[in-house]
């Protein structure tokens, strides 16, 4: 069986950053529990493993969302 890491290392950036950022804004609207940072946790470990930056994930999440539903 393949680790969570290693699911979230396949991801391209603008998927990887999607997750991050949708995770975060659900467990803020307590659509998600606070169990969930465990992935948080998961994808925070790729991106350092891959150098990129936690703000730069976000934004790029935030980004990604922002393009597929302009109208929210």
């Amino acid at each position: 069986m393949k680790s969570a890491t290693c699911l979230y290392e396949s991801l391209t950036l603008e998927l990887l950053a999607e997750f991050y950022y949708q995770i975060h804004i659900n467990i803020e609207k307590e659509i998600l529990s606070n169990a969930m940072y465990q992935e948080i946790n998961l994808i925070e470990q790729v991106a350092i493993k891959k150098g990129i930056a936690l703000d730069y994930l976000y934004n790029k999440g935030s980004l990604v969302v922002k393009a597929e539903n302009p109208t929210e």
